[in-house]
């Protein structure tokens, strides 16, 4: 053990002076044992096997940290990368071995994982969950609740106050904080955020805004998991530079991907798990020449686009020919535009992507469409041919709309089984409050069997990985076979594999229930085949209107 260190056990664990720690330097799969001297460690996992819930567990992990590694968790969705990291905090029990910490990682012997921070979708979920009370919060400017200002979340009150693992009352030193405050805001590019309302922020500009959150909590190790999900391309190329220069300055980083092209320069060292086992660990390049990694490279295929003439985006439109018209929408919230002067008709047969950097405005044009917004009753706008002017003719109209967004992901009860969750798609409800047929069931499990999720039936929505819920959610929006089927970053934290079976399905869905399909995304290299249009927005306005030759539907292992 390094010398003044501390540790978690769990109960029945013998510790040894040396560690049997499987190494891998070259892109073979793991070498035999070699005994390795902790006295330059960070961290020591020894023979550990963590508990997740009844039917999971991470088995037999060996893994030493040496001071001035970098190091990157890489594996599918659903293979136990997020257990290492709540099991690293303490925030996951330990069934047998022991973690070791270095005694300048450890700032307290009581709570040795007390200096190491976590920043993960599923945190800011449920700290998001804890600022709005039901998902379409974010558009209701005029209910107040207890929303705070960015400036106010990132106070030294509110970061403080905000630690768990804080004992008696000392408070920072002010002039540091502020000090650090001002750095990390200019790094990320928070500044025009600060006056803004929290809950009101995109999921991308929420994700910045909790890294400088995390940050101003002054961690020794800092774990990112999936930390580029939902992140427009000069926003993850920015994040990759705000993580190399805290590697610079000396601060230990895990980053948790199951992306290879998200690892920054400066990662060293890289441990590959899948189905819950250690598959290997080693340098970066041996890794990434692993079998287990070379799948999960992206595959973005190229994408062609041409510019559409205005008479096929604005222009007038036949009777009987338009699924959604907006003509000349502004959305202010305050004294800020959200969206300037829209005009878009979205006509059968086409199918949209709509593109553009955090906070241009997509996600709230999509709640114009699906009724979520409330100033979407005031705008020129027409759903399937007429216009929905009360929340009883909006509700109608959502009858035939299938949606899934991150504000959808994040309000969502976990302790429903995802049999339920897909069941209430039928209702549109978050949640099932009725009862379902026998042919509603039957329907919502074929949907959880494309995803290879049958087995899942039973299991709470909660217990599931993240990639795993999003695909729960997919078959929920696409359960009652919706004329127009709206999806909001749906490929979000997925591996390669789980992203190419849900375009895949996405293509089936539309073949088969004649569905159209209006989607964002921030990858327009990872389309489904079937979109034929492009929307790009920018700072709310629309920049281009696009069209696109179809695509083959990607390979998947979906089953259609």
């Amino acid at each position: 053990m390094p010398p003044h260190s501390k540790s978690r056990r769990s109960p029945a664990h013998r510790r040894d002076c040396f560690q049997q720690l499987p190494v891998v330097n070259s892109a073979s799969t793991i070498t035999g044992p070699v005994k390795t001297k902790k006295t330059n460690a960070l961290l020591v996992l020894d023979r550990v096997t963590i508990r997740g819930d009844e039917h999971t567990r991470l088995s037999r992990i060996n893994w030493m940290w040496q001071r001035g590694e970098q190091w990157a968790v890489l594996g599918p969705n659903g293979s136990g990368k997020s257990l290492l990291a709540l099991a690293l905090c303490g925030k996951a029990p330990l069934q047998k071995g022991e973690i070791q910490y270095a005694s300048s990682l450890a700032a307290s012997a009581a709570a040795p994982e007390s200096s190491i921070a976590l920043l993960s979708p599923q945190i800011q979920r449920e700290r998001m969950a804890s600022e709005s009370s039901f998902y379409q919060s974010r558009w209701h400017s005029g209910v107040t609740e207890s929303h705070r200002t960015v400036a106010q979340f990132l106070s030294q009150a509110s970061v403080e106050d905000r630690n768990p693992f804080e004992i008696g009352g000392h408070r920072g030193n002010p002039r540091q904080f502020h000090q650090d405050r001002r750095r990390l805001i200019r790094w990320l590019g928070i500044a025009p955020l600060l006056r803004r309302k929290l809950a009101a922020l995109s999921n991308g500009e929420q994700r910045k805004v909790f890294l400088v959150h995390t940050l101003l909590s002054s961690p020794r190790l800092l774990i990112l998991d999936d930390p580029f999900a939902g992140l427009d391309r000069a926003t993850r190329t920015r994040l990759k530079t705000v993580i190399q220069r805290l590697m610079r300055r000396g601060l230990p980083v895990l980053l948790i991907t199951s992306r290879p092209d998200e690892l920054p320069a400066g990662t060293t060292h890289v441990l590959l798990i899948d189905h819950h086992r250690l598959i290997a660990q080693g340098t970066r390049s041996a890794m990434l020449n692993h079998p287990l990694a070379r799948p999960l490279a992206t595959t973005s295929s190229a994408s062609s686009f041409s510019s559409a003439s205005s008479k096929n985006s604005i222009g007038k439109t036949r009777p009987g020919t338009s699924l959604v018209e907006l003509r000349h929408a502004t959305i202010r919230i305050g004294n800020r535009r959200i969206l300037t002067n829209i005009t878009w008709t979205m006509r059968r047969s086409e199918h949209w992507a709509v593109i553009g950097p955090n906070g241009s405005g997509k996600t709230t044009l999509l709640s114009l469409i699906q009724g979520d917004h409330p100033q979407a009753y005031a705008l020129d706008l027409r759903i399937f041919g007429t216009r929905p002017d009360t929340t009883q003719a909006f509700w109608r109209r959502r009858r035939q709309i299938g949606w899934l967004s991150p504000e959808l992901h994040a309000h969502y009860p976990a302790a429903w089984s995802c049999l339920d969750v897909v069941c209430s798609g039928f209702f549109n409800s978050v949640g099932l409050y009725e009862p379902c047929t026998a042919r509603q069931r039957a329907a919502a499990r074929s949907w959880l069997r494309r995803f290879n999720l049958e087995r899942e039936a039973k299991s709470a929505f909660g217990e599931l990985s993240l990639g795993d819920q999003r695909l729960v959610l997919l078959a929920r929006a696409a359960v009652r076979r919706p004329k127009l089927l709206i999806l909001d970053e749906p490929g979000q934290g997925l591996d390669t594999a789980h992203r190419r079976t849900l375009l895949a399905t996405v293509d089936h869905v539309v073949r088969q229930t004649a569905a159209h399909l209006v989607l964002v995304t921030h990858h327009p290299g990872e389309l489904p085949g079937c979109i034929n249009r492009v929307l790009q927005l920018k700072a709310g306005r629309i920049r281009n209107s696009l069209k696109r030759r179809p695509q083959p539907s990607p390979a998947a292992t979906a089953k259609s």
